[in-house]
Formats: structure tokens, C-alpha cells, sequence
């Protein structure tokens, strides 16, 4: 196990208190416990956590906190893809499981951007789900628009609540379906804010040399903020491509949140 810092007997037990399925491949596994370093946690931020089996504790693996910081209870919305993962919808409430962390540095202050663009594929939204949960929370007036691919429709998940924040926040889903033609026919008139493209999420990766870039890598994420006129240009043009809420000769600074691109 690496070396995190953090002595071993300060790391907290919590429990299982339940998990549920997000499709058919994805589960939340929701934990119930008491950490005051966690109580601390900003959104988008990770935790190591352990399960104890019956040969003793796991190793270590990653999540992101996919719930608001706020919330008492720990989740994690997990994919699987390895022994460890396709185990997570068999853990029976109580199992005890140690959660290490926080850790990272989700792009700092992000509210304080009055707009932001957010860019995940699959799975990897789960840094934006804390963090757009969090901002539905207080009652954010930022500008956002989400953008999520996924191969198919069957592979969006926390699709309900994601309809209820674009009501309860500024904000508007567009949806990448990579290996699906007819999309148009998920559109819902009561929610004109969630849109649908029929092909890849493409996005210019070379930006100008007058582009102002920041970025800064935390637990296989990237923040990128101070976008440049002609970057951002671009990215308003595939806004306007599908017809979003973002006029074509919008000019002002946008914040661009790129997380695992693309996990999927």
C-alpha cells in the first residue's frame, strides 16, 4: 500500500449500508460512519477504501466521493471492470470497510466561475455528480452546460435527478451517444434542456498559442481553467452545433472541466 501520510489507526471504519444499481454495470455503494476529515471534504474529491473479507481487509482502491460534500453518508459510484469492482453489488449492509481520504484538488473555487463547461464520457462523470449536486444544494446561479458521452443510452445513468437539476440549476445536458443514430427520439419537450448528439464528443485538442491553458492532474482527473478567445471560440461553436443555450458570438471567459476523458 502506498504511503498516504496517514497512519493506519487513524483511518475510520464505516459500514454498508446499502448499495443500488445504476445500470447494468454501475453501483453506488452508499457507507455509513463517522470521519471529521471527511466532514471536511470539497466536492469532486477521492478516497482509498478496503473491504473486509474473510481473509482480512482488500487493498486499497480509488473512488471518487460521488455524493455532495455535505451529505452524511458516504457514496461511491463504482464500474465494474476487475475482480474488486464486479464484487461491490454482493456487499451486504454492515460489512465494515475502511474509506482513507479526502484527496485532491477538484478544480478549486469552481464556483466562482459564473459559467462552466463540464466534459466527462461514462463513468467519469462522477467528480461532476458531487459537484453539480453540491451546487444544486446552494442554490448555485452559475451558467453550465454538461456535456456526457456514452456509447448508448443504456449507459447513462442518475438520469432522473440529472433532469431535476437542469430545473433546479442553470444548466443543460448534452448527451453523446457514440453508437446510436436516432437519438433525437429521447428528446423530452419538458425538458428542453437536455439535448442529444448521435456521434463521439469531439473537442479541439491543439489549442492556439494564445490560449490560456492551466491545468493541474489530481487522482486522473484534469481542471482546466482561464480558457483562451480562441479555444473558447471553438467550444461555442459546438455549443452551437446543437442548438444550446450559449449564443454563437458569446465571447465571455468559461471555465472547461475535463475528467476522465473518455472512461467509457
Amino acid at each position: 500500500m502506498r504511503d498516504t501520510g496517514i497512519h493506519k489507526d487513524s483511518v475510520k471504519t464505516w459500514k454498508v449500508l446499502k448499495t443500488e444499481s445504476e445500470n447494468y454495470d454501475i453501483t453506488s455503494l452508499y457507507l455509513e460512519g463517522d470521519d471529521e476529515r471527511l466532514k471536511k471534504r470539497r466536492a469532486g474529491q477521492w478516497a482509498s477504501i478496503r473491504v473486509l473479507r474473510d481473509d482480512g481487509w482488500s487493498e486499497p482502491h480509488p473512488f471518487t466521493i460521488s455524493c455532495a460534500p455535505e451529505d452524511e453518508i458516504l457514496r461511491f459510484t463504482i464500474k465494474k471492470a476487475g475482480v474488486f469492482t464486479c464484487s461491490i453489488p454482493e456487499l451486504s449492509p454492515g460489512t465494515p470497510v475502511r474509506v482513507e481520504g479526502p484527496f485532491g484538488v477538484f478544480c478549486r473555487d469552481i464556483e466562482k466561475s459564473p459559467e462552466i463547461a463540464l466534459i466527462a464520457g461514462g463513468v467519469g462523470i462522477t467528480p461532476f455528480l458531487s459537484v453539480l449536486r453540491w451546487l444544486r444544494n446552494i442554490r448555485a446561479k452559475n451558467r453550465m452546460t454538461l456535456f456526457w458521452a456514452n456509447k448508448t443510452i443504456e449507459d447513462v445513468f442518475a438520469a432522473g435527478e440529472l433532469k431535476e437539476m437542469t430545473r433546479a440549476l442553470t444548466l443543460t445536458i448534452i448527451h453523446a451517444i457514440s453508437r446510436e443514430k436516432e437519438v433525437e427520439k429521447y428528446f423530452q419537450t419538458e425538458y428542453p434542456h437536455i439535448l442529444y448528439m448521435p456521434r463521439h464528443l469531439m473537442l479541439p485538442v491543439r489549442p492556439s498559442q494564445d490560449a490560456r491553458i492551466h491545468a493541474e492532474r489530481t487522482g486522473g482527473m484534469r481542471c482546466r481553467s482561464e480558457i483562451g478567445r480562441e479555444r473558447e471560440f471553438q467550444l461555442v461553436f459546438l455549443f452551437s452545433q446543437v442548438d444550446a443555450i450559449l449564443p454563437l458570438g458569446h465571447r465571455k471567459p468559461i471555465t472547461l472541466l475535463e475528467s476522465k476523458l473518455f472512461d467509457y
